[in-house]
């Protein structure tokens, strides 16, 4: 190796590590490689190494951080060097070999065309790269006392470092034929669809992800795979700026009140052409602003994790959201979501097999979501179009969903997407009312009065407001009473005390400023639920006030420590009422929620369990297993209601071994049958071995006593004059009806109206 590349390697190596001060520099070497197709036609190893001369020299030209080069063989061996103030910390170290390797590629590109060359037309052949940074053996900046000894082995180390990557790369930095990709790159065609992202706390539509399709056969395009093919081609910054500007121009909603989760690709970042600013201001020009814009960063199978960071740092610098994909139950998946912490995560979900997802599945869904949680990450999941899927995403916690469905700009109706989009929230909001059924307390016990002002209101005036009304935190943006903002007096103050913040926004509409994207509830919505869904929101947003509506009208704000507090008191409630042996609700909360049914008027199902022969069990083997059987019990029933499609379902432990269940009346003696079924199943595990004689309660002996489950069940169709104390009546006398038969038994009735089921019964006792 020291006789191809002689001449490298002199004694003056030192210099090029060094600053003219003499401080030490950042040195590294590029190693560039030239492969024969299969297919070439004998072009000569001078010729090939003329060309790269010429790229070579070009390159010391074009750039100062090229400080030497020296052929290889087909190769070429290049001596960059950066300065410590480009790369301030060495996580971001990889940012300035990027960009150079892109100098290189459109160098060698340019010149390749220009005096052409046959090999260039053979398929399979093409130029690779490789870069290798020249560090001590701390991995650190060689100091400037470094000898030529110590220089020459770091170069080497370097050097073997470059051909290690340049080979373990799976894409050249060129790929021959190179006309061809030109023409491919030229003739390229896309249309952009977009997947509308909503939210699975409420319904609403939070955003649109936008999407390449192909112009020809109208498919979706992997992103990867359309990022890969215009890196490969040359024309990465000239297609992201196609996709971008499409993108950007077609998106269905332009007031803020919905996001756009726009794809870039990570290693654009290392383009020289790309220059800060140039996405802000097209954002700027089609009305948006950074917060309605999350950039999802797409990296390449061979990218860096320090590349992606850089890239996430960048387009952060600047304002934007960022997003990244194709997270996965993985170590490796979850490590990189946590080192680069972005504020979105997109999970993928096709791991989960069966239509729902089973008891394992759903832990490991419930552990991912708290660890999102923890890191202050919001998740997204896909799949949503798998519509027996969103029960479980929703039971979850699962903060937002993207439909794999999509829409072409421009070709399907605006109000054909809307109807495509209400269908998904009807679903959506069908499932968050199962989840919070039964919770006490709606946010119109939160209320508190709140100022608004329109949007074009100046700042000046809304920080007066501040000034005067010390006790305000935030104030709302609204036309026709309706809320399209919210402006928190401590994020306009981060705005005011900047350098230049009083020219800069003092005289200007606060429409400019507002939060676009607040959080917006009906005073109807539960306490709980309203609380999941300000805490699924962006971190820098997690303790901004909450808008209350009336028909959709401000009615005013909550904070989110008066949220909390409210939840916080009614759990230590529902723990002073809940039965400590199965942790079940107990006799009030199931007296507030029979009134809740009977209240809304709709035809629900009553169903009372109770334990045959269990005092007889519990006195034989004692209350260790007796507790166990009632566990089992609870566990029985809190599993069949939560397999029930059409669940609606509250469980709750009236003590002793009586239990109670009120649901829909849809399927509720189905379940009742898969309740005996399913107790079945697991109850022998609890018999006797041995006994002693049981009696009855007349003291009658029993043949064979054995632990057995009686099931009373009430249809009650319809709610009017029905009491809670006059069904606990009825349920008591199906209750004995069931007991009198033998072992599993089921006794169950409709009940109409009170009125009409009295009269009934009193024709029945009088014989007419």
């Amino acid at each position: 190796m020291m006789k191809e590349i002689e001449g490298w390697l002199d004694r003056e190596i030192v210099k090029y590590g060094l600053s003219a001060d003499g401080q030490p520099q950042r040195c590294g070497l590029f190693v560039v490689r030239w492969e024969s197709g299969s297919g070439h036609n004998g072009d000569s190893p001078a010729r090939v190494a003329r060309l790269l001369r010429l790229i070579a020299l070009r390159l010391s030209k074009l750039s100062s951080s090229v400080k030497g080069w020296a052929p290889s063989g087909e190769g070429l061996v290049l001596i960059v060097v950066f300065s410590p103030e480009e790369n301030d910390d060495w996580a971001s170290a990889d940012l300035s070999p990027g960009r150079m390797a892109f100098l290189i590629r459109d160098t060698a590109q340019r010149a390749l065309l220009e005096f052409g060359c046959s090999e260039m037309t053979a398929a399979g052949g093409g130029i690779r790269s490789g870069f290798g940074w020249a560090v001590g053996k701390d991995g650190r900046t060689l100091p400037s006392t470094a000898g030529p000894r110590e220089w020459e082995t770091a170069l080497l180390n370097a050097y073997e470092t470059a051909w290690k990557h340049m080979f373990f790369s799976s894409a050249p930095l060129i790929r021959f034929p190179l006309e061809e990709l030109r023409e491919s790159a030229a003739d390229f065609d896309f249309s952009v669809r977009y997947l509308p992202i909503v939210s699975l706390l409420d319904g609403s539509l939070y955003g649109y992800e936008a999407v390449p399709i192909g112009g020809r056969k109208g498919e979706r395009i992997d992103l990867r795979s359309f990022y890969a093919q215009a890196d490969q081609s040359g024309k990465l910054f000239e297609w992201d700026r196609r996709f971008r500007e499409a993108a950007i121009r077609g998106l269905p909603s332009r007031n803020g009140d919905v996001k756009l989760f726009l794809p870039v690709p990570a290693k654009i970042i290392f383009d020289p052409r790309l220059y800060p600013g140039s996405t802000l201001r097209r954002i700027e020009a089609a009305n948006l602003r950074p917060e309605h814009v999350v950039l999802v960063l797409i990296d390449g199978d061979n990218e860096s994790a320090a590349m992606t960071g850089s890239a996430l740092k960048h387009y952060r610098n600047q304002g934007f959201r960022i997003s990244i994909s194709g997270i996965r139950p993985e170590l490796d998946s979850l490590r990189k979501m946590i080192d680069l912490h972005p504020d979105y995560a997109r999970l993928d979900v096709d791991w989960i097999r069966g239509e729902t997802p089973d008891s394992v599945e759903g832990s490991l869904l419930q552990g991912l979501i708290a660890l999102s949680r923890k890191e202050q990450i919001v998740f997204i999941a896909g799949g949503l179009d798998r519509e027996a899927l969103l029960p479980g995403l929703v039971a979850s916690g699962m903060h937002y969903a993207q439909a794999e469905q999509s829409a072409e700009s421009g070709t399907e109706s605006v109000q054909a997407q809307k109807e495509r989009i209400a269908k998904l929230q009807a679903l959506i909001r069908a499932e968050v009312g199962k989840r919070f059924t039964g919770a006490a307390g709606t946010m119109a016990a939160l209320i508190n009065p709140v100022k608004q002002f329109s949007r074009d209101t100046p700042v000046s005036e809304v920080s007066r407001h501040f000034e005067q009304h010390r006790e305000a935190q935030g104030v709302v943006i609204s036309e026709a009473g309706r809320p399209i903002g919210l402006l928190m007096k401590e994020k306009l103050l981060q705005l005011l005390s900047g350098q230049f913040g009083l020219p800069l926004y003092w005289n200007r509409p606060v429409g400019k400023i507002m939060d676009t994207h607040p959080a917006i509830v009906e005073e109807s919505v539960t306490v709980d639920q309203a609380s999941q869904m300000a805490m699924a929101r962006e971190p820098d947003k997690l303790y901004d006030e909450v808008i209350i509506t009336r028909d959709g009208q401000v009615a005013g704000i909550a904070s989110i420590r008066s949220m909390l507090e409210w939840v916080s008191q009614a759990r230590v409630k529902a723990a002073q009422w809940a039965n400590p042996l199965s942790g079940l609700p107990g006799n009030e909360p199931i007296r507030r929620e029979v009134d809740r049914r009977l209240a809304e008027g709709r035809p629900f199902a009553v169903l009372y369990a109770d334990l045959d022969h269990f005092k007889w069990y519990n006195d034989q083997f004692g209350f260790q297993r007796g507790d166990d059987v009632i566990r089992y019990t609870a566990e029985t029933l809190v599993q069949v209601s939560r397999e029930r499609p059409n669940g609606d379902c509250f469980v709750g432990h009236i003590g002793g071994d009586d239990f109670i269940v009120l649901s829909s009346e849809i399927d509720a003696l189905e379940s009742a049958h898969e309740t005996i079924v399913k107790f079945e199943q697991g109850i022998g595990a609890y018999a006797p071995t041995h006994s002693e004689p049981a009696f009855d309660r007349s003291g009658q002996l029993l043949e064979e006593p054995a632990l057995s489950l009686s099931l009373s069940l009430i249809l009650c169709r319809s709610t009017a004059g029905w009491t809670a104390e006059a069904l606990s009546k009825r349920a008591a006398l199906l209750k004995k009806q069931a007991k009198r038969q033998r072992g599993n038994s089921i006794a169950w009735e409709e009940l109409a109206d009170r009125e009409s089921t009295d009269m009934r019964e009193e024709m029945e006792l009088t014989g007419r």
